[in-house]
């Protein structure tokens, strides 16, 4: 089972070529992403739409971005943030793991659930002991 962080969703989203094709041949129950990754993506959007409000063109552009990628999340399995993987995310932060609060987050779930992370961020996510991690961007080495 994987979760993709939001990095990778971004890069899913961006069709990226090595990625996009990993997930397209990963059985969708296989596939998650975070409540914490669908917050950090819509915050972003709405944003967006406020910073442009005044700007015709740009508000629908953000308008847009906005639909799309709630369109592109309703075909994903998310996994909510709970008390469970926030009393994991304690214990990461008495370990004063340096990487940021979200991504901590994230890394709490996929402890939680024994889920791999998917990300093209492993220097900051390698940090959270037994978290395992892949990332579906670079191609796999061949002997």
């Amino acid at each position: 089972m994987f979760i993709l962080d939001t990095d990778a969703i971004t890069d899913d989203q961006n069709a990226h070529p090595i990625l996009s094709t990993k997930v397209k041949n990963t059985p969708r129950e296989q596939l998650f992403t975070t409540s914490v990754t669908v917050e950090e993506q819509l915050k972003g959007r709405l944003a967006y739409i406020n910073r442009h409000r005044n700007n015709p063109r740009r508000s629908e552009q953000g308008h847009t971005a906005l639909i799309q990628t709630v369109y592109y999340f309703s075909k994903w399995n998310i996994i909510s943030y709970s008390e469970d993987a926030d009393a994991i995310l304690r214990q990461l932060q008495r370990q004063r793991i340096r990487i940021g609060s979200q991504d901590l987050r994230i890394a709490a779930i996929g402890l939680l659930y024994g889920f791999t992370v998917v990300t093209r961020n492993v220097r900051d996510f390698v940090q959270a002991s037994n978290l395992n991690i892949e990332d579906w961007t670079i191609a796999p080495q061949t002997p």
